[in-house]
This record gives structure tokens, sequence and C-alpha cells, in this order.
């Protein structure tokens, strides 16, 4: 009942910031106005942005087919693009991305992959991202420093809670890898302090659930100690992926045949929209990554091209992966099916019938015996 409640709020939150998206663009220009700037765009350019987000699946199957490979449990390159459109997908249609991991774990445990060696993956790939998107913040706002003077109010605080998050989850991963007996402590601490202020949480089974999380850190930990270059290619993977994203509003500006921005200004302008938005628990930041486009790159794209700017940003970089990941997803859920259809089923083995025509004693090792 509680999950059906919050999908139902997430729903209806999301409506609701779509539905004022689509007011305050409509307010600004008529749909034949948003049609016509949507035309003018030149399509050649818009076409870069195709290769440039198969890149951006590209890396964090790169990151995994590393990691499963260094775990002992390979995977061929297309399996792990495969389990990246998987993530893409699911971490998009979800609240807070809670999806797209689990779907990934579960995909890569049919085709073997113990889930201990999969979650492990999701671990390293997810503490890569997170430190690549602090990376590209801290440097999006010394670049894009005279932008978030106009933000406004809004945005600046949205910003500034995605900064905290992003480095508050950063520095307690990389605590919980590198220094497990602090952590542990820490975490402890914290559960014991929560069930004093909320008597019904489970203290015991809280506990539990740290260390396992924990015992999955130490694993990292050691696997890093074993190949010392892996993070440091997981999180160079992961800073190309983010920035395969960062990047598509440019595109979108020299589509529209604007000039007098960088490159550089455009793409720390997007990063920092991107962490403001990063952390909210809606699928996809839809609604919310929308509106915050507008209000932020008002002063790059002007009032007659921000609206449009916008659409074509988040379908470029949103909704046409998110169609090209859906299918990817049933063409490989059809091709297994048709993979088990054909493959022959192994034939049972014979069996043995008791003789029941004299009696005899039950064999050493029976049931009697495990006591």
């Amino acid at each position: 009942m509680k999950g059906k409640m919050k999908n139902l709020l997430c729903a209806g939150a999301v409506a609701a910031l779509l539905v004022w998206t689509v007011h305050t663009i409509l307010k600004e220009q008529s749909p034949g106005q948003l049609a016509a700037a949507l035309l003018s765009a030149d399509w050649r350019v818009l076409l870069l942005s195709l290769p440039l987000m198969a890149l951006f699946l590209c890396c964090e199957a790169a990151a995994t087919w590393s990691i499963l490979r260094s775990l002992g449990c390979a995977q061929p390159f297309r399996r792990c693009a495969y389990y990246s459109c998987t993530g893409f997908f699911f971490s998009t249609i979800t609240p807070s991305a809670t999806g797209g991991q689990p779907a990934q774990i579960l995909a890569m445990g049919r085709d073997g992959v113990p889930t201990a060696s999969g979650a492990l993956d999701m671990l390293l790939v997810t503490i890569g991202y997170n430190t690549a998107a602090m990376i590209w913040g801290v440097f999006a706002l010394f670049t894009a420093a005279p932008f978030t003077e106009r933000l406004g109010g809004q945005v600046g605080l949205l910003l500034g809670v995605g900064l905290a998050v992003f480095a508050l989850l950063d520095v307690a991963m990389l605590l919980f890898l590198f220094l497990p007996g602090p952590a542990r402590r820490l975490l402890y601490a914290c559960i014991r302090l929560g069930s004093r202020l909320f008597p019904r949480l489970d203290r015991e089974a809280l506990e539990a659930k740290a260390d396992a999380h924990l015992a999955e850190y130490r694993r990292g930990a050691q696997l890093i100690q074993r190949a010392p270059s892996l993070l440091i290619r997981v999180l160079g993977l992961s800073a190309l992926q983010l920035a395969c994203s960062y990047v598509m509003p440019y595109i979108v500006y020299r589509a529209f045949g604007l000039s007098g921005f960088s490159l550089g200004q455009v793409f720390a302008l997007q990063a920092l929209c991107s962490i403001a938005v990063g952390y909210l628990p809606l699928p996809g930041s839809a609604g919310a990554a929308e509106n915050v486009f507008l209000r932020s790159f008002l002063l790059i794209f002007g009032e007659s091209l921000v609206a449009p700017a916008m659409i074509l940003t988040r379908t470029l970089s949103c909704y046409l992966v998110l169609a090209v990941t859906a299918l990817i997803l049933a063409v490989g859920r059809t091709l297994r099916k048709r993979a088990a259809v054909a493959q022959p089923p192994s034939e049972p083995a014979p069996v043995q019938r008791p003789n029941l025509s004299k009696r005899t004693a039950p064999p050493l090792g029976g049931y009697a015996d495990r006591t």
C-alpha cells in the first residue's frame, strides 16, 4: 500500500511539473511559433548528438566490462552494453533512479554473473559517477561563475542542495571503501540515534543490513588493492560519459546558428543544472529538469529560443535515448525467449524404482544421521 501511494505521489508530482512546464512555454510562445523555431534548427548539426549518446552508453558498458573482468566473471562487451541500456531505461522511469541498478544486476544474473559481483560492479560504477559529477561541478563553478549569479533564488537553492548531497554521498562512499572501521562506528552511531528517536525501528535488522553493505565495500577495497588502476579507469569513463551528456545544449546552440558563448560556458551551465536536479526523487528528473533549463539557459538562448532549445536538448539527451534503450531491451528479450525455445530440453535422468520384494535398512548418511 505504501509503495502504491509513493508511486502515485511521484506520478502526481511529475505530472504537475510537466503541466507547469507546458504552461510556461505556451504562455510565451504559440504552438506555431514553437514549431517554426524547432524547424529552424540545423538537423545536420543535431545529428552529432547520436554518436555522443551512443558513446554515453558505451562508457558505462566499458566500465562494467573492466570490473567484471577483474572479478573473474568477464562478459562480452555487447552484453555489457545491454546492461548499460538496461540501467539507463529503468533509472529514467523510476524515482531517484532506484530501478536501474537492480535491473542491471538481474540482467547480469541471467548471464551467469554472481549477484555479489553484479552488486560490486554497481557500487564501483556509482562511486565513479558521483565522483565525476562532483569534479565537473567544481569545474563548472569556476567556469560559469558569472552565470550562477543570474540563476535565481530557486535554481540557486537547488544547486546548493544538489552539490551538498553529491558531496555527502561521495565522501560517505569513499569513507566506507577505504576506512571501513570508522565508517562502521559512524554508521552504528547513526542507527542508535535513529532507534532512540524512532523506537519502532528494528535496530538489529538495520545493523545486519549495514554489515552486509560494509562487507560489499570491503570486497570493493580488496579489488582496488589488486587492480589499483581500475578505479581511475572507471572514474575516467564516468567523466567522459557525463561530458557526452553535458555537451548536448551546445550542439543545440550551434544548430540554431548562435554564437557568443563558448563550449566551456554552455557545458559548465548544463553541469550545474544536472547537479541541481540530479538528487530529486523524480523519474528522469522529468519536469524539474525542464523548468531549471528554462530559467538557467534564458541568457544563452534568449526568450524566443530557450523553450525550443529545452525541447531539443531533453529529447536528444533523454527521451530519444529512452526510446532506443526500450527498443534494445525489447529485442534482447525476444532473442532470449527464442533461444530458450530453440534449445532442446535436457533428457531427464532415468528413475530408479526401488525393489520392493525385500526390505533393506536405510543407508548410512540418511536423514536419521543428520542431527
